[in-house]
């Protein structure tokens, strides 16, 4: 979830990635299901991680540490400080109003400027989903590193027993650690898995093609999805069992690969797929606006399932314009060079090569 698109871009990829990032914004948005939500984020984070793991590996090209870590720093804390920057100067000009006055009226403006720095979930506040920049960050360039000493096939096996291990022990103590570090343990097992599928990319590819694919996958998935109960990972909520939580998140993002092959050739799928950076970085202030103008105007009943998914439409349409702004006057926000005017920015795929 770069600047200057490859020559040829893999179109099942980005209507994987459209996906995700469509239930996202759903899964985000007041008034959707609890359900919906249990379901949706059972798989959704450790998709894009996947996902990134896997175009890293099969369609990556070698790079210096240094050409690396400028890739990172401009393809996602560049954006993460430009979109944090945004949502901090509207949270300024109306913490004092409505509902905000009540949760952070009497906090004091450095607050969530502390939070940036933290980077992580709870103290993101103003933005919650920018929690999500700086820990890919954290585990593509962790990835890089300790593939030179390792293929991802083992790397994923001792990343798989450290996740277990770490979502059992770490978060009962009610710890938080800055930039994805409480996180890393079960980001960098699904980027190591996206690695390994992306050096068989033909023959995971052949599978994924099967007729009885979708049927299979959907009918292990989702009790167990169920069973396990909701996921956060932000907030370090990993269901009922840590195995299982780990199994069904691969198994939800086979499904969603799966159904991506039959969309991928969609414009509107492709553009939203190269343009998840921009959406990730723009559906919170979008809600935040809709849901303040729905405070002013005097609405007391609470929001249902046709507020969540009229906002959701709304913040994903608001992308088209966004992008137009943002790609002439702040191109760094979305990873883009300043003389960029390519048709899409989507999430970079920094990795190990």
């Amino acid at each position: 979830m770069s600047a200057s698109m490859p020559a040829a871009r893999d179109a099942r990829m980005d209507a994987a990635r459209a996906i995700a990032i469509v239930l996202v914004v759903l899964g985000h948005a007041r008034g959707i299901p609890g359900g919906f939500a249990l379901l949706v984020f059972s798989f959704n984070v450790p998709l894009f991680f996947l996902v990134s793991g896997w175009v890293t590996t099969a369609y990556g090209r070698a790079r210096s540490d240094a050409q690396a870590w400028a890739r990172v720093v401009r393809g996602l804390l560049l954006p993460y400080l430009g979109f944090f920057l945004l949502a901090y100067l509207y949270w300024l000009l109306t913490r004092h109003i409505g509902e905000k006055a009540l949760r952070w009226g009497a906090l004091p403006w450095w607050d969530p400027l502390v939070g940036a720095l933290q980077g992580n979930g709870p103290g993101l506040y103003v933005q919650p989903a920018l929690w999500f920049l700086p820990a890919l960050a954290l585990t593509t360039l962790a990835f890089r590193y300790l593939a030179r000493q390792l293929s991802p096939l083992p790397l994923a096996a001792l990343a798989a027993i450290l996740a277990w291990a770490w979502i059992a022990w770490f978060p009962p103590l009610g710890l938080r650690l800055p930039w994805g570090l409480d996180v890393l343990p079960v980001t960098l097992f699904f980027f190591a898995c996206g690695a390994i599928v992306g050096r068989f990319n033909t023959r995971v590819r052949a599978f994924l093609e099967w007729k009885g694919t979708v049927p299979l996958l959907a009918m292990v998935w989702l009790p167990l999805a169920w069973v396990n109960g909701r996921v956060d990972v932000n907030m370090l909520r990993f269901g009922h069992w840590p195995p299982l939580f780990l199994l069904v998140a691969l198994l939800g993002a086979a499904l969603v690969l799966c159904l991506a092959g039959w969309i991928q050739r969609w414009s509107a799928v492709q553009w939203i797929g190269r343009n998840t950076l921009l959406i990730l970085g723009t559906h919170f202030p979008v809600f935040f606006v809709l849901s303040g103008i729905r405070s002013l105007a005097g609405v007391q009943s609470p929001p249902g399932p046709g507020w969540a998914l009229w906002v959701s439409v709304v913040a994903l349409l608001a992308a088209v314009p966004l992008r137009r702004i943002l790609m002439r006057w702040a191109p760094w926000m979305l990873g883009a060079e300043p003389a960029t005017r390519g048709p899409a920015v989507g999430m970079p795929e920094a990795g190990p090569r």
